[in-house]
């Protein structure tokens, strides 16, 4: 899985971020301004932000609509990868709420992501997937488990070496949180995710952006998702697969409580 920043595309958003709402403990942050990383541009209105990254592979259609809006379809095949959402800078102890609709079939997911710096880390809440449980990777390690946002999170943690990264080619950890049942909209706590990393013993460094994202692989698929507003309804849920194949010593689940 690679959300990294080799080619990204800030786009112009319009609308107000009425559903994020900072805690009074929020992290003291400062906004991120890009060095000189090839092939970026950032741009922002009213508190949302766009990411659009696509490699040469990739075959997508993407439409921005207002406010924290935004469309994707794909269809492609093995080596093609993408990475688009919305969301907002910098990243904060906040919720973030969302709406829409995510169906795949293949390798893709739904996540809220974003990157720290001192220490650079990257970390994703993966809401739902396809048919690849992104912690089932033999260079990973389950730390427990930890309630929040009306389920079960799985806590999971890999080594990125020599891997493109906001700063360039840099070894990095990558945080994850993995909902142990799939759903599609509702309300992030953020507090509870970083704090369960730090339970966990994960250290995070000065957040900066955080975008409520789809990244496509191999395989095809559509979305339709609202950052900044909350499902008018009840949201289904479905069971993550939990059969590893890589980790199979960690089937069906990590189960300490964090």
């Amino acid at each position: 899985m690679l959300f990294s920043a080799l080619l990204l595309f800030g786009l112009s958003v319009t609308g107000v971020a009425a559903n994020y709402v900072p805690y009074e403990d929020e992290i003291d942050n400062e906004v991120f301004v890009p060095g000189d990383i090839d092939h970026e541009l950032y741009e922002r209105q009213n508190n949302f932000r766009t990411q659009y990254w696509a490699n040469e592979n990739a075959n997508l259609s993407w439409t921005s609509g207002p406010g924290g809006s935004y469309r994707v379809s794909w269809n492609q095949r093995s080596g093609g990868n993408f990475v688009v959402g919305k969301g907002y800078s910098p990243g904060a102890v906040t919720r973030v709420n969302y709406t829409g609709q995510f169906q795949v079939n293949g390798n893709s997911y739904l996540a809220l992501y974003g990157w720290t710096l001192d220490p650079l880390v990257e970390y994703y809440v993966i809401e739902s997937f396809g048919i690849h449980n992104p912690s089932d990777n033999a260079n990973s390690t389950c730390y427990g488990t930890f309630q929040s946002d009306g389920g079960t999170y799985e806590v999971w943690m890999k080594w990125r070496v020599n891997a493109p990264s906001i700063i360039g080619t840099a070894t990095f950890p990558q945080f994850w949180s993995v909902r142990t049942r799939r759903h599609v909209g509702g309300s992030i706590n953020t507090t509870r995710h970083f704090e369960a990393y730090r339970r966990a013993g994960l250290r995070m460094g000065r957040l900066l952006d955080m975008f409520l994202g789809i990244e496509g692989q191999a395989g095809n698929g559509s979305a339709n998702i609202t950052v900044g507003a909350l499902p008018p309804g009840n949201v289904p849920e479905t069971a993550t697969p939990t059969i590893r194949t890589e980790r199979p010593s960690q089937s069906p689940t990590c189960t300490p409580r964090l």
